[in-house]
């Protein structure tokens, strides 16, 4: 009898534990966000029993697969990271700002952040710019170096649009630098509740569910479209909304992928606003166990064939440690099937300005930071 008293006493001060650690991180914790109004987005036809929804059936790895998972990450023979020389040139972004050619340029940030500049005016994508994708400065995947541009150095922003709430996208240490040099920030439903609860103003967040539309300044359309993938924090999953965008800059029309798994809504996506002068597609953090929700670089090959796009820049790969493939596999494999291909593909590191009209010699930059590929 006493055993069970002394089991069900430690039992109970654990689950206080538990319960006490919850609610510390949950409202002493502002990386973590906040849940969205339930009503709000019940109008949405993409929301049902409590969660956003796939169009499509789609799967992601569940608890049953954990053993396993952690297991090949134990057994896991794949190069992980790059050599400690991995840094890339510092971006200028004064470098354009006198620019008056009628062209968009693009530069890669790392991850799936890019920063896009035309006559002096710049719209910033997905960008995450810490040290960490996780609610936790201690913990969770690490960059495998700095960004080329810090949230501070950034120039006055038109637009930063997020395509779905994953800590390695809506990075809270970044966003609340940009609050006063944006003047608005596009969101997928339900994201606005957590931008509000970081300080951003309400009359700047526009928030958007798939082929809503907005135009800024007379010469910058913004258009959310479909994307396959999901969504969550770290007590909250798919009760936001996640997105694909398509951005038109006076006559040239971007489409950026943020994060998706191959589907058909590709083909509708051109048929409605395509084609496009550039594609950023996503290309890395695949694996079996969540195939659904992220793209290879042979499917990402057939979303750009799905979208009619001139030219593609691959994003979302060598910045984190998101799956069990090398860091370079992504990039190393996509160029590859570029030669047979012919792909318009443009393959620059991170800090360096492109266009459309830039031509990429797919020249391998990623080697000389593998040991693996150097052998």
């Amino acid at each position: 009898m006493k055993f069970v008293k002394n089991l069900f006493k430690w039992l109970f001060i654990i689950a206080i534990i538990l319960i006490a650690g919850y609610y510390m991180v949950k409202y002493l914790v502002p990386s973590v966000g906040k849940a969205p109004k339930q009503a709000k987005m019940e109008q949405s036809p993409y929301y049902q029993n409590g969660k956003f929804q796939n169009v499509v059936e789609t799967k992601s790895a569940d608890f049953s697969q954990m053993p396993g998972i952690i297991k090949e990450y134990i057994n896991r023979k794949a190069e992980s990271a790059p050599s400690s020389d991995y840094v890339f040139q510092e971006t200028n972004s004064e470098l354009l700002s006198k620019d008056t050619s009628n062209t968009i340029h693009y530069n890669w940030l790392g991850h799936a952040a890019i920063l896009m500049e035309k006559k002096g005016k710049y719209i910033l994508l997905d960008p995450m710019l810490g040290k960490r994708a996780s609610p936790f400065s201690f913990m969770g995947p690490k960059r495998y170096s700095a960004p080329p541009i810090s949230a501070e150095d950034l120039p006055e922003l038109e637009a930063v649009i997020y395509s779905h709430d994953h800590y390695d996208h809506l990075d809270y240490e970044t966003i609340v630098k940009l609050t006063e040099k944006t003047k608005y920030f596009y969101v997928p439903l339900g994201v606005a509740a957590s931008l509000e609860s970081w300080g951003i103003p309400k009359e700047k967040i526009k928030e958007f569910s798939w082929w809503d539309q907005a135009q800024q300044d007379h010469e910058i359309t913004i258009t959310a479209t479909p994307a396959r993938h999901f969504s969550g924090r770290l007590f909250s999953q798919n009760n936001t909304f996640w997105a694909s965008w398509v951005i038109q800059w006076d006559n040239e029309k971007v489409y950026f992928g943020g994060d998706t798994g191959i589907f058909d809504g590709f083909a509708e996506i051109d048929q409605k606003l395509g084609p496009f002068d550039m594609a950023l597609l996503p290309i890395g953090a695949y694996n079996e166990a969540w195939h659904d929700i992220h793209m290879d670089p042979k499917e990402a090959v057939e979303a750009y064939h799905q979208l009619r796009t001139e030219k593609f820049f691959p994003i979302h790969w060598g910045t984190f440690d998101l799956a069990l493939h090398s860091w370079y596999e992504p990039i190393q494999q996509l160029v590859e099937m570029s030669q047979n291909d012919q792909l318009p593909l443009i393959t620059l590191p991170q800090g360096e300005w492109f266009s459309k009209n830039d031509h990429s010699e797919n020249y391998y930059w990623w080697k000389k930071y593998s040991n693996t590929l150097n052998q």
